[in-house]
């Protein structure tokens, strides 16, 4: 530590999750540290069939936690406390009030305006921080793996040409890295994976289990990947605006330790295995394993940018990076924003537009605006605006948009979507679906077109390791800055 000062009492209110060198950091800071798992019901299971209209009224459910543990218990767990961590359990103005130690509070999340009385807490002299963009720009990286996925589904062609080529392997390392098709499946059958780990029911033991069984997901931005004997100028251009690291190689050379090197060091390599000997083949099978990838067992896709338009609502910190990778791919690329970028465009060479004006060209819609601050922005009229056969992409915000519109246009087949986020928990009543009764709220094969998944966005290893040394660094600031 740079700093002798430490906290007395450093509480966490719900699960956070702590790498081994995160909790020598967090140990180090504070004479005391108490951590309490969940703030959520164990018996909210029951209440998806009991009570469905808890989540149909509450804007993000993880405010049935804060609504659910009474306000006795949260101040005899804050009491003493000089900083609280918290990620979605609300802070009552009564903790603020009564704990005349509290210095400071820092949520593990993107947002905070709606779990904590901002100016009650200035004015009692307390800072409240939180993490923007959940600390990298992994949501970035989850609009186009849903993308893909939403490729796969829908643009499967007979025939094989370079970009179909290109596509596939593309659409492979999403899968491979976020886990995007995973975390669908478990979605619907009502397994919400950010959700469990809300309730306390992921543990995040790394005494017990290693990093990658706990947290499989990852960024695929940097990671290094092989293409042998594959001389394609789509996959690269691709590859290049998604920042993977790419190495080539033409030529089998069992006796060239450069070879060797290009396969141990490159995590994928991929092959198109009628261009070379099966034993060959077999041989660099024994050393990579899995992780020797033949095009010619991957899924067609075809689907041209060149003559797309990609239309971005919000035009923040993610939206930019969406912006920048839409235009590498070859999109033409529009936004509309409540801030012109006039400097961005310019920049980026990409189109303010007004918001009917892109709902009506564009081709691929993704939203990014903030959280809680652009309730029902596409009304139904603006969601009927959209183009027959358009790809609509929300990672956002699902009080964004009038789900229920949407949904009717997902049936009839005229809009396919990635949905990462809704108003409420990912069941068929929130997204307006029929139910046979009560007990039929899991989506199972509902709208098999679109890719339906949670919470993809925040959840990578590397996300998560910078999310909380960033929690973590707001401690450090307070501590090197206190008079």
């Amino acid at each position: 530590m740079t700093t002798a000062k430490k906290f007395n009492k450093i509480v966490i209110l719900d699960t956070v999750i702590f790498y081994p060198e995160h909790r020598e950091l967090l140990n180090s800071l504070a004479h005391e540290v108490v951590e309490y798992p969940s703030s959520l019901p164990e018996s909210l299971e029951r209440q998806y069939v009991d009570q469905p209209e808890l989540f149909k009224n509450t804007k993000c459910y993880t405010e049935l936690g804060a609504n659910n543990t009474p306000l006795q218990l949260l101040m005899n767990r804050c009491e003493g406390a000089d900083v609280i961590i918290s990620c979605w359990t609300n802070i009552p103005d009564e903790i603020l009030k009564a704990n005349k130690a509290l210095k400071l509070v820092v949520f593990w999340t993107h947002e905070k305006e709606h779990r904590i009385n901002v100016p009650l807490a200035q004015e009692l002299g307390i800072e409240v921080k939180n993490v923007p963009d959940y600390g990298t720009h992994a949501v970035k990286e989850a609009v186009f793996a849903g993308f893909w996925k939403i490729l796969e589904k829908n643009y499967q062609p007979d025939v094989v040409s370079p970009q179909n080529e290109a596509h596939k392997v593309v659409g492979f390392l999403f899968d491979a890295y976020r886990k995007i098709d995973q975390n669908e499946k478990n979605t619907r059958k009502g397994k919400f994976s950010h959700h469990f780990h809300k309730l306390g029911q992921a543990s995040f033991d790394f005494t017990a289990k290693n990093l990658d069984e706990l947290i499989p997901e990852k960024l695929i931005e940097k990671k290094n990947v092989g293409l042998l004997g594959i001389d394609n100028s789509s996959l690269m251009s691709m590859l290049l605006a998604l920042d993977v690291r790419v190495e080539t190689m033409e030529k089998v050379d069992f006796n060239d330790a450069e070879f060797y090197k290009f396969l141990v060091e490159n995590e994928y390599v991929f092959v198109n295995a009628k261009n070379f000997e099966a034993s060959d083949i077999k041989q660099m099978q024994m050393i990579k394993k899995e992780k020797l990838v033949d095009i010619n067992t991957l899924k067609n896709i075809e689907y041209s940018f060149s003559d797309k338009t990609f239309g971005i609502v919000g035009m923040g910190r993610i939206a930019t990076e969406v912006a920048k990778i839409a235009k590498k791919l070859g999109f033409t690329v529009i936004y509309n924003s409540r801030t012109r970028k006039v400097e961005l465009e310019e920049k980026l060479d990409i189109l303010y537009v007004d918001l009917e004006t892109l709902l009506k060209q564009s081709d691929v819609v993704s939203v990014h605006v903030s959280a809680h601050k652009a309730e029902n922005l596409l009304d139904a009229d603006k969601i009927a605006l959209m183009k027959t056969g358009a790809i609509f992409i929300n990672t956002a915000d699902g009080n964004a948009l009038d789900q229920i519109a949407l949904t009717k246009r997902m049936e009839k087949g005229e809009i396919v979507a990635y949905l990462d986020v809704y108003p409420g928990l990912p069941r068929k009543d929130i997204l307006g679906l029929p139910m046979i009764d009560k007990d039929d709220w899991k989506l199972k094969d509902s709208l098999g077109k679109s890719v339906l998944g949670y919470r993809v966005g925040w959840k990578t290893q590397e996300s998560i390791k910078v999310k909380t040394y960033k929690t973590l660094g707001y401690l450090i600031s307070y501590l090197l800055t206190e008079k």
